[in-house]
């Protein structure tokens, strides 16, 4: 299969129709049957100089799957419950800049991108500048980027698969089993 940005923009284009339909608000269920009313807020696209800019003052290269997303939308907050919030948030350019200020020597090449549920959504540049397509790994938000973890994929089929488990931390489901 070839990912180029294209499942992107249909993924991110479909929730967005989904939303458009049903006033802004669609019904999701997660684990263990839990359902709850949930919307999304996009925010407006980066533009070519807002990237070149940001891979110039802070040395992170960006793949080119995820400046597809920047250019549909820089940052977003996904699947937060009407009532009650949530804590699912891709981050602007600002934003990767303002929380990853102090990080830029402790780890060379590796930035966060997303919070979601206590965990980070990281890049790892220098992957990205060989050409490696499995350049997303996840961490604890407190964790160091050293603890990092593979998701051994790129950050399209990471998007599509987050969509389609409407925000569910779907990189955790190997390590529950019926034993557990």
């Amino acid at each position: 299969m070839v990912y180029d940005g294209s499942i992107v923009k249909r993924t991110l284009y479909s929730l967005r129709k989904r939303l458009n339909e049903n006033s802004n608000v669609i019904n999701v269920q997660t684990e263990e049957g839990h359902v709850f009313n949930a919307t999304c807020t996009f925010h407006p696209p980066a533009s070519d100089l807002d990237i070149s800019n940001f891979e110039k003052q802070t040395g992170f290269l960006l793949p080119d799957d995820y400046i597809e997303f920047l250019k549909i939308s820089n940052g977003c907050r996904l699947f937060d419950d009407i009532n009650y919030g949530g804590e699912i948030e891709l981050y602007s350019l600002d934003q990767i800049i303002e929380y990853n200020h102090n990080l830029y020597d402790e780890f060379e090449g590796c930035y966060d991108i997303a919070y979601i549920y206590q965990d980070n959504l990281v890049i790892n540049s220098k992957l990205v500048s060989q050409n490696k397509k499995n350049y997303l790994f996840w961490k604890g938000h407190i964790e160091q980027f050293e603890d990092a973890k593979p998701l051994e994929m790129s950050f399209e089929l990471w998007f599509d698969r987050f969509v389609t488990c409407q925000g569910a931390k779907f990189w955790w489901w190997p390590i529950y089993t019926a034993e557990l």
